[in-house]
């Protein structure tokens, strides 16, 4: 079929555009992953200061702040916040 023996590869050209797409996709991993921390102690920082403005009758666990089994409206069971 190919009878000039000429092989057709992507080359230098080739490596070059894969290896910074991959650099690319890289740094966007590592900009997600940090701005996703700084996210999530931002809101843990606003529960932290949510909690702290409540009177101290709201604190002790009242009926009003309770709901599905008595767990607080605003942490899972495991303790994560929700959202």
């Amino acid at each position: 079929m190919n009878e000039t023996g000429v092989q057709i590869t992507a080359g230098l050209g080739g490596f070059l555009v894969l290896f910074g797409l991959c650099l690319a996709l890289w740094f966007l991993g590592r900009d997600l992953t940090r701005r996703l921390r700084r996210m999530r102690r931002a809101e843990d920082v606003r529960l932290q200061q949510e909690r702290q403005a409540r009177p101290p009758a709201a604190q002790d666990g009242s009926a009003a702040e309770r709901h599905d089994g008595g767990r607080p409206t605003e942490e899972r069971a495991d303790g994560d916040p929700i959202g």
